[in-house]
């Protein structure tokens, strides 16, 4: 960034980077002062117009001021047109031209001139100077004197010597030169006096002019042009940065920065608040936004801060500004001429306390440019690490953390307490710098800040630690806890009384507390939502007053939402029952907040397709009775609705239904003839007082063959009574029996038993004789026992007849009653009780014919009381014969 100097000619760029200088002794705290300082009345008006730091440094706003502009072009060089000469300066109601940029900061109103060349009174004068080289190498005065002379033809400068004499000055006549830029250069400008030469239509030229290239930005235009109308001070050495007109301007393209408060003061009509009383204040970033002043009547009317609110927005000539905040500048009238980098007229305070470096003074201490590599010690503290490398012609060019703003997590200060410019306290400050709660809600950037100025106050601070307003949520009904710091920022003792106020039927306490000078505490107030209002959101106000004056006051809006209160519903009946009995649904419900019972709260209960109502009782507790469910996985939803003072509320528990508990027996006899055997059965179900339909009682059974190969399922249904029948259509043979029951409905133990399917017809006739084949002694067994098993069986009826014995070694078994005999094909199996070696004894066994050329085998087992013989026998002589039924 470029922009010639008004006193010099020195080339000023942007300070490349952020240079780092701490405070040194920290922050600096006014003590409370021992009487109050009283503000005059009428208050100064600190632009002091009847003595202005120089003869045009004053408001203009009284007549517009004529603005001539005289644009050379080159033989050499692609030079623009008259029309878009026109554009960079005029209209002054087009945005983003020089004269609107001073019209829309509230300065001058900058007409153009009568002039008659091309587009006649369009304030352009067009003027050839040839080749680019020699014109440019000419002395600036020169080549101005030589434009103005070219254009004189064709406007009448006598007309604008207003005062009649002989002169045409400063004060009568704006006047910017410009010429065709070269390629990558002449993009800056300066504002300059013009050489002397014959008289213009009669008048002497004594203005200067504004000088720049065609590739000058816009905001540099306005820049040199400010120097010409109101002898404007370059502050680019104060570290202004992107923030004030006075700044650096000069890049390769367009920006645009606002015209800082203290120069619209003195050349502008807008006038910032002079503040004479502790307490809040708004300040919005718009083109009409309030600015402040605070400053100390004691310490006189040449020290003050000045507070405004400023923000890039696009579409404003802010868009280029530095940052986004409160921009605080410490104003020292002595010096904003002063020429000196190091003693500061106007100075951005920045929240990090670091003072930025000037142009050329770059450490601060009052000599420029002696310090050109960092390893010498410049300001003589015995350090040489410390100095920042000074890099001659670089200006600060503004930083994105130059404002105040705590929602900007690198700034997050929130109190500005400096020291005035010649290190004395001041007793003034801003602090609680935040943001006011409708900001959250607008597009324009507003903030809050409390100025403490001399005299009584009190602050009250409910923000939160980024300075947004507090937004609590609160519930109908409630008392929540509202704490805030609070701070006497009076000079005497004082007691004051903390509440928070509300719309009609809210309440709250009050905190009263006694607080010294500078003391801060913290207020706690308990805040009572009413119930039943209609509004979900409110605004509340905290408050502190003095109560010894009335007049000292602090409130401070904020914003509530307001919900139901909340509730909490749990469920606590039964999950699981049989399916035939009925199931307890039980809800309980309290008070999110206290947790007392709700009484009087509706509750649905919803299982399947099943939907029950009941209300909470004086415990909080609704019930209601479910008669149950086929069997299986359920889910009980549990919902209460919401109503004036509740939120709704709904859970969900699982629910199980389990079959209904029964017992199954076999009723039937366990010998049956094969043909038209049936197995008979019963079903009893627990007797839990709500008894089940036991016709959705099912059973499975399955018989699984001795003798034979083929297993057979049959199933049935129990009729009311428990009872079921089955014929079986089963086969001679000895079986297993296995029951389950089916259906879903009830469940049972298995059963497991036996069943004997004789075949009436069947014999089991003769004998055989072999040694016992057991691979091993177990209990009384001995292999290789001589075994004679002798049968004579038959059916006389439904009763076995005939004789058993088996002769074991030396022990004899002989048979007194035949349990059954079955046949089946070539095998017999036989159950007989009897006598062994003279004791009591159950022989089975199982006999397979396998005709009169093989030998025949035999198993059997003897039971005894003390020892069971196994006996598994091959034949060596005899003939065991099985017959059976011809049918079967």
């Amino acid at each position: 960034m470029f922009a010639w100097s008004a006193h010099g000619t020195k080339w000023l760029r942007v300070l490349a980077g952020a240079v780092v200088a701490l405070l040194a002794g920290g922050l600096l705290v006014a003590p409370p002062a021992h009487a109050e300082v009283a503000y005059p009345n009428p208050l100064p008006d600190f632009s002091h117009p009847n003595r202005p730091h120089a003869p045009l440094f004053r408001d203009r706003s009284d007549l517009p001021i004529p603005l001539l502009v005289v644009y050379a072009t080159f033989n050499d060089q692609a030079n623009t047109t008259e029309q878009s000469i026109e554009d960079r300066f005029f209209p002054h109601t087009t945005f983003k031209t020089v004269t609107n940029y001073f019209f829309a900061n509230g300065l001058a109103t900058i007409a153009p001139v009568v002039e008659t060349f091309g587009e006649q009174n369009n304030g352009v004068v067009l003027v050839d100077l040839g080749a680019s080289g020699p014109a440019i190498a000419q002395d600036a005065a020169e080549r101005r004197r030589r434009m103005l002379d070219l254009a004189d033809p064709f406007v009448d400068f006598a007309r604008y010597d207003t005062n009649h004499n002989g002169s045409v000055e400063d004060s009568e006549l704006a006047v910017f030169t410009i010429f065709t830029s070269r390629p990558g250069t002449d993009y800056c400008g300066q504002t300059r006096g013009v050489a002397q030469g014959r008289e213009l239509d009669g008048k002497r030229v004594a203005f200067r002019t504004g000088d720049a290239g065609t590739a000058t930005n816009r905001m540099t235009l306005a820049h040199e042009l400010a120097h010409q109308v109101y002898e404007l001070e370059d502050h680019y050495g104060f570290g202004v940065g992107a923030l004030d007109i006075a700044g650096p301007t000069c890049i390769q393209g367009e920006w645009w920065f606002e015209t800082n408060i203290w120069h619209r003061m003195h050349l502008g009509g807008q006038k910032p608040i002079v503040a004479v009383k502790d307490g809040y204040v708004d300040l919005s970033a718009s083109s009409i936004g309030q600015a402040y002043l605070l400053y100390d009547p004691e310490k006189g009317t040449d020290d003050y801060f000045l507070v405004e609110a400023r923000d890039p927005a696009p579409g404003t000539y802010d868009e280029n500004a530095s940052d986004s905040g409160l921009v605080v500048w410490r104003i020292d009238e002595r010096n904003v001429r002063s020429g000196i980098e190091s003693k500061r007229g106007v100075e951005l305070i920045r929240p990090d306390g670091v003072r930025i470096p000037g142009c050329d003074d770059e450490d601060l201490d009052g000599r420029e440019g002696e310090d050109p590599d960092n390893d010498v010690d410049d300001d003589r503290d015995g350090r040489i690490d410390e100095d920042v490398k000074e890099d001659d012609g670089n200006c600060y060019g503004g930083s994105d953390t130059d404002a105040w703003n705590p929602t900007d997590t690198r700034t997050v200060l929130r109190t500005m307490n400096a020291a005035w410019a010649d290190g004395s306290p001041a007793k003034v400050a801003i602090r609680a710098i935040g943001r006011p709660f409708y900001a959250d809600t607008s597009n324009e950037k507003r903030f809050l800040a409390y100025l403490d100025v001399r005299g009584p106050g009190i602050l009250i601070d409910p923000a939160r630690s980024d300075g947004n307003a507090p937004h609590p949520t609160v519930a109908l009904g409630s008392t929540f806890e509202f704490t805030y710091p609070v701070r006497n920022t009076g000079e005497a003792t004082d007691t004051f009384e903390f509440t928070v106020y509300g719309p009609d039927g809210w309440s709250a306490t009050t905190d009263t507390m006694t607080l010294g000078p500078g003391v801060a505490s913290t207020a706690v107030i308990n805040v009572t939502v009413p119930t039943g209002i209609l509004y979900d959101r409110t605004t509340l106000r905290a408050s502190g007053r003095s109560t010894t004056n009335p007049d000292v006051r602090t409130d401070y809006q904020f914003l509530a939402d307001i919900v139901k209160r909340p509730l909490v519903l749990t469920y606590g009946g039964d999950r699981s029952s049989d399916y035939s009995d009925p199931a307890q649904l039980v809800a309980a419900i309290r008070d999110g907040i206290t947790a007392q019972p709700v009484t009087g709260k509706q509750v649905t209960f919803t299982v399947g397709t099943d939907t029950f109502q009941a209300t909470t009782d004086a415990a909080g507790v609704a019930r209601a009775t479910w008669a149950g469910g086929s069997p299986g996985g359920y889910a009980i939803h549990v919902q209460t609705p919401e109503d004036a003072l509740y939120r709704g509320g709904s859970t969900v528990a699982p629910f199980t239904v389990n079959p209904e508990k029964a017992t199954v027996t076999v009723t039937s006899d366990g010998t049956q003839a094969a043909f038209g055997a049936t197995l008979t059965l019963k079903a009893v179900q627990e007797n839990d007082g709500h008894p089940g339909d036991l016709t959705k009682a099912g059973v499975t059974v399955t018989l699984t063959p001795t003798l034979g190969d083929n297993s057979l399922v049959r199933t049935a249904i129990f009729d009311a009574a428990g009872n079921a029948t089955i014929r079986l259509n089963a086969s001679a043979d000895l079986w297993s029996v296995n029951l389950t029951t089916n259906g879903g409905f009830f469940s049972a133990p298995t059963v497991e038993s036996s069943l004997a399917l004789y075949d009436p017809g069947a014999t089991l006739t003769g004998s055989a004789l072999g040694r016992s084949q057991e691979p091993a002694a177990r209990s009384g067994t001995q292999p290789g026992t001589t075994v004679l098993l002798t049968s004579a069986l038959f059916y006389l009826g439904t009763h076995p007849l005939g004789t058993t014995t088996l002769t074991y070694g030396t022990k004899l078994f002989i048979a007194s009653r035949t349990s059954w005999m079955i046949a089946s094909g070539d095998k017999a199996i036989l159950e007989t009780t009897g006598t062994f070696n003279g004791g009591p004894a159950k022989l089975r066994a199982t006999v397979t014919d396998k005709g009169p050329l093989f030998r025949d085998a035999f198993i059997v087992t003897i039971s005894t009381p003390n020892a069971t013989y196994t006996a598994n026998v091959p034949t060596a002589t005899g003939n065991l014969t099985v017959r059976t039924s011809p049918s079967r």
